[in-house]
């Protein structure tokens, strides 16, 4: 036994042996730390080959690499847990690699960085937040098809889009994270509105069929950080004080998640 203890009761000797206390006690330990907030997964959208939207002579793969590399830096330096970049060089990567990389590292949630782009439509701007499920709009409808057109476009291979039945059940997976991707997904919103000191660039939550978050067995959400469409945005995007900012916003939404997330673990 770890311990023991010996008494007496009604003129019996009562002898309690406590067995795999100290097993016992590791295995919380251990399931604990399971549920720490330590690892998050940044994954700068498009990359190499694929340079995502371009308008206004900015490349969208330029503007999530740095906008990235920001947040993970300040995630270190301010919360001090385990940073995972899918890419952190101009390079190309599959959207399923992305999410190989996350599941790989046990990260405890999955952000994938955009810039937006919309035709015929430069004076529309804003940020905006996405989970994984079938578009209700026309809008998030296009948007979806414009970021999963990597498949065809540079991956070669049709097999790697999944849609249909298979698409369906990917989303109901999802629904082990959906509270904690509802959570963060408008604490992300309400942060940048702070950051940026502007609520009307507030597009909001919204919901599409976006590849790269199938298969990420964690909370997982995908952010819009700006239309590169739109001439003043897109001169914002490349600046390194408006990336900062954006940076600052989606990790003071990380810092609230955090909190939330383990206040039901640590006591």
């Amino acid at each position: 036994p770890d311990n023991f203890e010996v008494s007496i009761k009604n003129k019996k000797i009562i002898i309690r042996l406590d067995v795999a206390q100290r097993s016992n006690a590791e295995k919380i330990k251990n399931d604990k730390k399971r549920y720490v907030f330590d690892t998050v997964i940044l994954d700068p959208g498009h990359g190499g080959k694929d340079p995502g939207a371009m308008a206004n002579g900015v490349q969208e793969k330029d503007v999530t690499l740095a906008i990235t590399k920001k947040i993970g830096q300040k995630l270190e330096k301010m919360l001090g847990v385990n940073v995972i970049y899918t890419r952190t060089e101009d390079v190309f990567l599959s959207l399923k690699k992305r999410t190989e990389i996350a599941n790989k590292n046990n990260g405890d949630v999955f952000l994938s960085i955009h810039a937006n782009a919309i035709d015929n439509s430069p004076s529309t701007k804003g940020f905006e937040t996405y989970l994984l499920r079938p578009g209700k709009t026309q809008d998030a409808i296009d948007i979806a098809l414009r970021e999963n057109s990597v498949i065809t476009e540079f991956e070669n291979n049709r097999d790697n889009y999944i849609g249909g039945s298979e698409f369906i059940l990917a989303t109901i997976e999802q629904n082990a994270y959906v509270k904690e991707s509802e959570f963060l997904a408008r604490e992300i919103q309400y942060q940048l509105s702070n950051s940026l000191k502007n609520k009307k660039l507030n597009r909001g939550v919204k919901q599409a069929g976006f590849q790269v978050l199938i298969g990420a067995s964690m909370p997982n959400v995908l952010i819009e950080v700006g239309f590169i469409s739109n001439r003043t945005e897109a001169e914002n995007l490349s600046s390194k004080k408006y990336q900062d900012k954006i940076a600052q916003g989606i990790v003071n939404a990380l810092i609230t998640y955090k909190h939330r997330y383990e206040q039901h673990i640590i006591k």
